[in-house]
């Protein structure tokens, strides 16, 4: 048992530093560097995890040869550690997901104060500062092509929209990030723990997946304040949770709303072609990302998909191996 603990830390420790050193040289995104210390965590134990963790941390600060590529593992691998004795104690997908965030939204806090010890400045203002400068190069390239001033004019309501969002939203950011990090993860992990046999709890079919009712009354509560605050002054609290409100609504609305044009798609057999056709017409085209959205309400409110009948209004938690 004790060779066998030994091989598999090795190997998942060193899976873990080709990982980061891939991030560090390459640009990869570090979404799944903790994937490997909550396989190690969930098959043999909290011990294993943080020995590997501080090994490959080692490691990867002599080949990085600098000790914040080392640092970064000991960060994210608090996702491992705590992801990986969530599953080691069967938690139900909910409680997996809220570990999760919970254990991403430290990670984020913990990059931003390693990003100011580095650089020496705030990883969310220099953000919002390269996606200004991005729009303010994309206005220019435009306006030297010869596009009309009067075309120019969204861009100039999103150099506008941009610090009003980071300003207002920036709850609404990290939490929704931190939501995707932990299921991303969690998505990979089951994807190997399945191939070795072991189940891990999950959720419906994305083709089934349904907001509660009450969320639209969220939604457009929150559309109502961020639209009002674009033309009224009011209370600053007011506007910070009316825009964090619709920040989180609308996002969840559009994945809703992807799941129930899937829906649909898979109904009537309809060609990839189409379906990657329009979800970039969703993400392009505002007018169709706000139909799909209000018709996504519509079915929160009136189960267009009958899904009720099938079991359970909402996003349902399983703990079968049910094929997605």
């Amino acid at each position: 048992m004790k060779t066998r603990s030994l091989t598999e830390g090795a190997m998942l420790g060193a899976l873990t530093v080709l990982l980061t050193l891939l991030g560090e040289y390459l640009g990869v995104p570090a979404l799944i560097v903790p994937v490997p210390l909550t396989l190690l965590v969930y098959r043999q134990g909290f011990r294993w995890g943080i020995i590997t963790a501080v090994v490959a941390a080692l490691v990867t600060g002599m080949v990085a040869g600098h000790v914040f590529a080392g640092l970064s593992i000991i960060i994210w691998g608090f996702v491992g550690v705590a992801v990986g004795m969530a599953l080691r104690e069967k938690f139900s997908f909910p409680k997996l997901m809220g570990v999760g965030i919970f254990a991403n939204l430290v990670v984020i806090g913990l990059n931003l104060l390693l990003y100011f010890l580095i650089i020496g400045g705030n990883m969310y203002t220099d953000l919002m500062n390269m996606f200004m400068q991005s729009i303010e190069q994309a206005m220019e390239t435009s306006r030297s092509l010869g596009v009309p001033e009067e075309a120019l004019a969204n861009y100039q309501v999103m150099l506008e929209l941009v610090p009003f969002m980071f300003r207002n939203g920036l709850p609404a950011m990290l939490l929704l990030s931190s939501v995707g990090m932990a299921f991303i993860n969690l998505a990979v992990v089951r994807l190997i723990l399945k191939r070795m046999g072991d189940t891990v709890a999950w959720i419906k079919p994305f083709t089934q997946w349904r907001l509660p009712g009450f969320f639209s009354i969220l939604f457009f509560s929150g559309w109502t304040i961020t639209v009002l605050a674009g033309v009224l002054t009011l209370p600053p609290w007011l506007e910070f949770i009316g825009v964090n409100l619709f920040f989180i609504t609308s996002s969840a609305y559009i994945v809703t709303g992807i799941s129930l044009a899937w829906y649909y798609f898979n109904q009537r057999g309809t060609p990839t072609f189409l379906r990657v056709l329009f979800v970039i017409l969703l993400f392009t085209v505002q007018i169709v990302l706000m139909a799909v959205v209000l018709i996504t309400v519509a079915d929160s409110l009136f189960d267009l998909r009958k899904l009720a009948g099938q079991g359970g209004e909402e996003i349902v938690v399983e703990n079968s191996d049910e094929q997605e």
